[in-house]
């Protein structure tokens, strides 16, 4: 796994060689929402409900897709075989071949023309959610960061998979499972829906033949557009809404900056290095936030070494405002990726077991709730 430079910004330390999709997306969002600082306070209840009607019309148009591609596709199908060869029965495999070449090149274009319009009605998804939440898109490392990663977002595309400050976000990752998720997501939106729709079509094909295809597959096809767009939406809130919080946690780390040793500074940094790897993702959220501590920390040397066992043994003899602020850190990075189930929150219970603190997993909700409604009840 390539190793990445010390001396690179965020953006560069997650994606320094963007791909041709990539720039054109960040173009798009950037002109669709030309933002330059970050926002100063809370979401108001109208920007949360245009959060939702945002998500809602984005899932809304995914499915009509769906609802028009199945009934074209499947109205195609049943003509040819009722209306042109009168049920195919008596038709050899050879006499089919040619009709079904055609329907299949027919198809083909309206799936592409579908897919098509799925990428752009969640880039334009994407861009609203970023305008309502009101994340700056140009004009510093960081909000370059936040523009690559609502780009990759919008494109179904997964994260990097490079060192990013030294850490290997996948170093507890099974190779084989690294290989399938990457499958798995080129899979998703083009790939998928095709498989589907040949599967479709092999399950449901005496259905056809009764001129039931249209009632089935449009819905199924709409089902399907409406699940991944609701990924990608899912996604897109959580990059957006994640910097307010991380800004408002700096901000209150600020002032108790000076009451920090060096040994809680850096349990923390190797705290975040450890998050990262236990996610298992390169997540933009963990990366704009260990970006903003090694900024607060002033550390110069950015290649960190994750030794998480060693530096968890130091918890014990932290003060008691240094070990608020370790748990407070982790807490907030528990929640930056939007799931915090599974590793993440058995490393948070972790971290509180060798401060010896109580873990509080309705606080987790709690921070979980209010990050994506974009507030802040300290």
């Amino acid at each position: 796994m390539a190793e990445s430079t010390p001396s690179q910004p965020p953006d560069q330390q997650y994606s320094p060689k963007p791909n041709i999709l990539e720039r054109r997306a960040a173009d798009y969002l950037k002109k669709q929402y030309p933002r330059v600082r970050y926002p100063t306070q809370d979401c108001s209840n109208e920007e949360r409900a245009a959060l939702k009607r945002a998500n809602s019309r984005a899932i809304t148009w995914a499915a009509v897709a769906g609802v028009l591609s199945g009934g074209i596709i499947g109205g195609m199908e049943w003509f040819m075989r009722q209306g042109m060869l009168d049920g195919m029965e008596d038709m050899t495999l050879m006499e089919q071949l040619p009709y079904w070449a055609g329907f299949s090149v027919v198809a083909g274009i309206v799936s592409l023309v579908e897919i098509l319009f799925l990428y752009w009605n969640a880039l334009r998804g994407v861009a609203k959610t970023s305008q309502v939440a009101g994340i700056p898109l140009q004009d510093s490392e960081h909000a370059r960061l936040l523009l690559s990663g609502m780009s990759r977002v919008a494109l179904e595309l997964p994260s990097p998979r490079h060192c990013i400050y030294g850490i290997d976000p996948y170093a507890q990752m099974g190779r084989w499972k690294l290989a399938a998720i990457s499958v798995m997501y080129r899979m998703k939106v083009g790939v998928s829906s095709f498989i589907l729709r040949v599967l479709l079509r092999r399950v449901f094909g005496r259905m056809a033949m009764r001129g039931l295809l249209p009632l089935a597959t449009g819905p199924l096809y709409a089902i399907w557009n409406a699940i991944i767009t609701w990924r990608i939406m899912r996604k897109a809130k959580v990059q957006a809404l994640g910097p307010y919080t991380i800004e408002t946690l700096m901000h209150r780390l600020e002032t108790d900056l000076d009451q920090l040793g060096d040994t809680a500074r850096e349990v923390i940094l190797q705290g975040m290095g450890e998050m990262i790897m236990r996610n298992q993702d390169a997540h933009p959220n963990h990366i704009y936030l260990l970006s903003r501590l090694l900024d607060a920390f002033d550390v110069s040397d950015r290649q960190l070494d994750i030794d998480w066992p060693s530096h968890q043994r130091q918890l014990g003899r932290l003060n008691e405002v240094e070990t608020r602020w370790v748990l407070e850190t982790m807490t907030i990075a528990t929640v930056l990726s939007g799931k915090w189930r599974g590793r993440p929150r058995r490393f948070l219970q972790e971290v509180h077991e060798a401060s010896g603190a109580t873990f509080d997993e309705e606080r987790i909700k709690t921070r979980r709730k209010q990050m994506l409604e974009g507030r802040n009840d300290s």
